[in-house]
């Protein structure tokens, strides 16, 4: 199953899968809660693909009846049940769904590559670093972003998250410190990479595997960074910058920072090897002149900008200067 979240449609190919389990992957792909009658029980099947979200369901459940709505307080409701939507009080639990990589050897120059990114929360003493596991829904995440790169081909397939520890505590120290009001903006914007690379571990497998680190929060940061002499791209869960009001709601109207799927597509990218450029409307397209306007990236991509991503890709790891150019 593929869900593209910002066109909201399926890409469905299940044969005889339980309820409670399709329920299970639909509610960890998207992100929505889910509710079911309890004792509901069926085999579910079919094959399709760009089905808008309610027809896919509705093709996929039969005549077992369903509701797909909005949240009051944000996101998508999805109720199953038999007989009134009142019956629907069981929530479905997140079933993760198992990738198959597609063999990135493949003649075909133009076939499907799939990239595993392995995915870290970062362990910290300081509240503001400290990554939450339950405050991040991946999923929903990384399908917006293989949306994007669909265009390449290319698609990232997230494992079982694993905890980070620091690699510096006096780093960690002054990472936090950072924090604190009286410190200059400046001074965060000139110091924050360089205490970012202490207190980050050099990771055994850098340049051969492509990761993600997730950190609660970050002093000074348009959204996320690719740090190249790394390999790994850093995300705040919770955005301290411009760009949102002081509730935290994007001027956008997004309640959530972390469903921008544009911007890890953006520093996926960068991990791709590709650089900044200065065309509207691009995935690539420079922060700084997007500042000020409360607007991502774009989500195109021309074909050198294909051609560059996808070699980098056929190497199975991001772009580190020095060990995979």
């Amino acid at each position: 199953m593929i869900w593209h979240p910002k066109a909201r449609t399926f890409d469905f190919r299940v044969r005889d899968l339980p309820l409670e389990k399709f329920l299970g992957i639909v509610k960890a792909e998207t992100g929505w809660e889910v509710k079911v009658e309890p004792g509901l029980t069926q085999l579910v099947g079919g094959k399709f693909r760009d089905k808008p979200a309610a027809d896919a369901i509705r093709l996929m459940l039969g005549r077992t009846r369903f509701a797909l709505l909005p949240r009051v307080e944000g996101g998508t409701r999805l109720t199953v049940y038999s007989g009134s939507v009142g019956d629907a009080t069981e929530d479905v639990k997140a079933v993760a769904q198992k990738i198959d990589v597609v063999d990135d050897t493949a003649t075909n120059e133009n076939a499907l590559i799939t990239l595993p990114v392995k995915i870290h929360y970062l362990k910290s003493r300081y509240v503001a670093i400290n990554a939450d596991p339950k405050a991040t829904n991946l999923r929903p995440l990384l399908a917006g972003t293989n949306e994007i790169w669909q265009t390449a081909n290319l698609r990232f397939a997230a494992g079982r998250p694993e905890i980070m520890q620091v690699a510096d505590m006096a780093a960690e120290g002054e990472f936090a410190n950072l924090f604190k009001p009286d410190v200059p903006k400046a001074y965060v914007r000139q110091n924050q990479s360089r205490i970012l690379h202490k207190m980050l571990p050099d990771l055994p497998n850098r340049g051969k595997a492509f990761h993600i680190v997730l950190i609660y929060t970050m002093p000074d940061a348009f959204g996320a960074v690719y740090l190249p002499a790394k390999g790994l791209v850093l995300m705040p869960q919770i955005k301290f910058a411009g760009l949102i009001d002081p509730k935290g709601v994007w001027k956008d109207g997004s309640p959530v920072f972390f469903a921008q799927s544009n911007i890890l597509a953006h520093e996926m990218g960068h991990s791709l090897s590709l650089p900044h450029v200065a065309t509207q409307g691009n995935l690539m397209i420079d922060g700084r002149l997007r500042e000020g306007a409360g607007v991502g990236p774009g989500v195109g991509l021309d074909l050198d900008q294909i051609k560059a991503a996808r070699q980098q890709a056929l190497t199975k790891g991001p772009h580190v200067p020095g060990v995979n150019p």
